[in-house]
């Protein structure tokens, strides 16, 4: 019985001990301390239209985000905020809709600025992969973040300020400690300064070896060892059909690069290989139509359709000011209000304090030991 019970004991604390590993976060997927994180949520009555837009943006931002989140009508941006200092959440991404167009919303969190981009078109990752011939879309892709391109930000100050907060959404790459294997995909953003739009787009990044005929890419990119069982030699595995032809194709020179490290597959370090980018999505046609120095509110720096003349710049600044004093006046009064209880209540109690302190009068006639 005690041999049986031990066993038992014994199977129990291995269990215990047991570490799960598929529901366990990987180090590499894990972010880092100082790196920028993001929550994408939807608000708005008309938010749950654009459902399928967030996952993509969730998944557009990873692994620096919450991808599970979940929401609710009841919350607010409040509660959002309350939670994002916690987590080290940096930078909010909010979708919201009307009627007529739907937007998102950039904002650096806890004081702004904040972004307002109209999305004037979008196509979801499916509806790109759908219409390519041979989509490519590793799971590995997603372990790190993209490379940030920016393209025509230039001129105005909130064009500046539109990609300074784009830059600061993703983490600075240290181009000495990082390694090109993490390197697998790309960010886009143009600006078309003719229509003002701005263009999102994402690829992946594929590296094949130059100089190397398509049917050895063929041999070196398969996982398993082929089957050579009814060839005589390797030649005539490579050279007989179903493997391409034997040209490389023209590609232009600006096209391959000299790899500093091994990355596999044929790509060996210190030799040429070629780029080639996969789009995965999403696609989304924007257009920059405000931006404000708060979280959602405060002064508006930017606007694309209201232009306001110099008197009712200073009207509403003014009106600002009196309801910043007044809020500062209505603070100082509370407090002034809570030391007043606070020194009454002390005052109360001290007689009673006095009272229990008091040693009790000695009768006459006894002595203190009788």
């Amino acid at each position: 019985m005690a041999k049986t019970r031990r066993v038992s004991e014994e199977i129990v604390c291995a269990a215990i001990r047991k570490r799960k590993k598929r529901t366990h976060v990987p180090e590499a997927d894990a972010p880092k301390a100082g790196e920028p994180r993001s929550f994408v949520i939807r608000r708005g009555k008309y938010a749950p239209m654009l459902k399928d837009l967030e996952k993509d943006l969730r998944q557009m931002m990873m692994p620096n985000t919450a991808k599970e989140l979940k929401e609710s009508r009841k919350n607010v941006l409040k509660d959002f905020v309350q939670v994002a200092g916690p987590l080290g959440v940096t930078h909010f991404l909010m979708l919201s809709a009307t009627q007529r167009a739907g937007y998102l919303h950039v904002a650096k969190t806890p004081r702004g600025p904040t972004l307002t981009l109209r999305v004037l078109e979008y196509s979801l990752m499916r509806d790109v992969q759908s219409a390519q011939q041979r989509p490519r879309c590793p799971q590995t892709m997603w372990h790190g973040p993209p490379l940030v391109v920016l393209n025509n930000f230039t001129g105005s100050e909130h064009l500046k300020l539109a990609a300074t907060t784009f830059q600061n959404l993703f983490p600075a790459i240290n181009v000495a400690t990082t390694k090109l294997s993490t390197c697998q995909r790309v960010l886009l953003l143009d600006h078309d300064r003719a229509s003002g739009r701005i263009r999102l787009r994402q690829y992946s990044i594929v590296v094949q070896p130059s100089g190397v005929t398509k049917n050895l890419k063929a041999l070196l990119g398969r996982r398993a060892v082929p089957d050579l069982g009814e060839c005589k030699d390797v030649s005539e595995f490579l050279t007989r059909s179903g493997y391409g032809s034997e040209s490389e194709g023209d590609d232009p020179d600006t096209t391959r690069v000299e790899l500093a490290e091994d990355l596999g597959k044929g790509n060996q370090k210190a030799r040429q290989s070629r780029i080639r980018l996969h789009e995965v999505g999403p696609r989304l046609e924007m257009e920059l139509i405000k931006v404000q120095d708060g979280l959602c509110e405060g002064n508006v720096l930017f606007h694309a359709y209201i232009q306001k003349d110099p008197a009712e710049i200073a009207e509403r600044k003014s009106k600002e000011d009196e309801r910043e004093a007044l809020r500062r006046q209505r603070r100082a009064e509370q407090e002034e209000n809570v030391r007043k209880k606070e020194s009454e209540a002390k005052r109360r109690r001290r007689p009673q304090d006095d009272a229990r302190g008091a040693k009790r009068p000695r009768p006459e006639g006894r002595v203190p030991w009788g």
